[in-house]
């Protein structure tokens, strides 16, 4: 299966992974092979912003999310904070969504993930409650 990512939507990912611009991008599938940029969002952003963003065309459309979450993680051996960031992407396709959109989303996910380099964690979301802040940092403890 080719699936071909936008120059734009490479260029936004760039922008995100080295040189922290913007704090999410959400994409579509724009053809039948083509994934491009459909929202942007500001480095200030939050992340009920995004979910926001994720969910613009309603919430039974599928839809990619990536997403800079930076969380602080308490060390098990010095017991200090850190800080830490960590690019998730995520799958959007609700359970109630059309059956093309949900083949087409997911079957086109690992070669869309292929195309962009340092994606530290992805998930398949189904269920709103799925898309909780503390679900996404959850992963990382």
């Amino acid at each position: 299966m080719s699936v071909r990512c936008s120059t734009k939507c490479l260029e936004f990912y760039e922008a995100i992974r080295k040189s922290k611009k913007y704090r999410y991008i959400i994409f579509r599938i724009a053809s039948d092979a083509v994934i491009d940029v459909e929202t942007i969002g500001p480095r200030d952003s939050d992340y009920k912003q995004f979910i926001e963003d994720l969910m613009r065309n309603g919430p039974s459309e599928c839809r990619y999310g990536l997403f800079d979450l930076e969380y602080i993680r308490v060390c098990e051996v010095t017991k200090q904070e850190m800080k830490r960031e960590k690019l998730v992407l995520l799958s959007w396709c609700p359970s109630n969504a059309k059956p093309k959109g949900k083949i087409l989303y997911l079957s086109y996910l690992h070669p869309f993930m292929n195309q962009l380099k340092g994606i530290h964690y992805y998930k398949t979301v189904r269920e709103i409650m799925e898309l909780s802040r503390d679900e996404m940092e959850g992963y990382f403890h």
